[in-house]
């Protein structure tokens, strides 16, 4: 690992979409670390103690702009998802508010960008070799990717124009509490792409849709009968590369991928799903998608990002959440 320095200063952190499936969990973290920590989403509060709540539109001009000044970093994670209407609001004046805040009361240290590998047309795709931060943006179809890319290049462009503090963290599928059971059952809820109906023959179909008990996990294939890869990343991790990225020095205007070390194959993952659940493994034919690696050498070697799973250990974690009976937390926003 290179180490870069820390970085100091950094008292109180502003975070937008703190009530989100990210957002939420990053303020508890970040107040266990001693940080003053301001919650600002315009749907529900993250009811966490000792985070100070703000209900704020990140549209807001004025309301942004005071909430900067007084921030010594901020992490922006509010997002339009795939809400066309927002799309405007949330991401572009939203970012730019930021942005702009940032660059005129020269206060934050540190401007994070919460991204994903969406901007690299992940899953949609081609790409044959793993997929680094020098790599050119593609988007896949949609809002919330072009958002990001959108995103992305408002960053980019302020540390350069303007010396604004930016790093964009560019994350890969994040998966909290039971979420990979979810997406790898076809009992679970729809959860990502693809959707496991619409891979299913009639006789599937009437098996696993009709209000029964069954269940199996899905053992994904491509048309050739390979397995797909697919990179994805545990909450906690991404949690601790965002803590990383406010302590570390040096880093003003770069960009890291945040994922696991290494992709999963969906043979291997239904079966390990389907010895901890005790059911069947389907195999589901995918016209669509492609395999894809994301590398995190950067992050690994500039910030010392240590991913703490990988798909079993992900796994073991989600059935245990099963298992303790505890409650999901309330996310705003859609899922995924």
């Amino acid at each position: 690992m290179a180490s870069l320095g820390k970085l100091s200063g950094i008292k109180r952190v502003m975070v937008t979409g703190a009530s989100g499936k990210l957002g939420a969990p990053l303020c508890e973290a970040l107040f266990e670390e001693d940080y003053e920590v301001i919650g600002v989403d315009n749907r529900v509060p993250t009811g966490i103690d000792g985070v100070e709540e703000v209900k704020a539109d990140v549209g807001d001009r004025e309301a942004i702009e005071e909430l900067v000044s007084r921030s010594d970093a901020v992490i922006h994670l509010a997002s339009c998802k795939e809400d066309r209407d927002a799309f405007i609001d949330i991401s572009a004046r939203g970012t730019f508010n930021i942005l702009d805040a940032a660059m005129r009361t020269k206060k934050p240290k540190r401007v994070i960008l919460a991204s994903g590998d969406c901007v690299n047309g992940i899953y949609f795709y081609n790409n044959p070799v793993p997929i680094n931060e020098q790599m050119s943006m593609r988007a896949y179809p949609g809002y919330y990717a072009l958002s990001k890319v959108l995103e992305e290049t408002m960053f980019t462009q302020y540390y350069i124009q303007a010396g604004v503090p930016t790093v964009v963290s560019r994350m890969s599928w994040i998966q909290a509490e039971d979420d990979i059971l979810s997406h790898l059952t076809v009992a679970g809820e729809d959860f990502g792409v693809p959707i496991w109906s619409e891979l299913m023959d009639s006789e599937q179909k009437a098996k696993y849709t009709c209000g029964d008990d069954s269940d199996s996990a899905v053992a994904l294939a491509h048309p050739d009968g390979s397995p797909m890869l697919r990179h994805i990343v545990a909450l906690e991790d991404c949690v601790q590369s965002y803590l990383l990225m406010l302590k570390t020095a040096g880093i003003e205007g770069e960009t890291y991928h945040i994922a696991m070390n290494d992709p999963f194959n969906y043979f291997d993952a239904a079966a390990y799903v389907a010895e901890r659940l005790d059911i069947d493994v389907l195999e589901l034919t995918d016209p669509v998608g492609k395999d894809f690696c994301v590398d995190v050498t950067k992050a690994r070697y500039q910030l010392g990002f240590q991913p703490m799973h990988d798909i079993f250990s992900l796994i073991d974690s989600a059935v245990e959440f099963r298992q303790s009976g505890r409650q999901r937390r309330e996310r705003s926003g859609i899922k995924g």
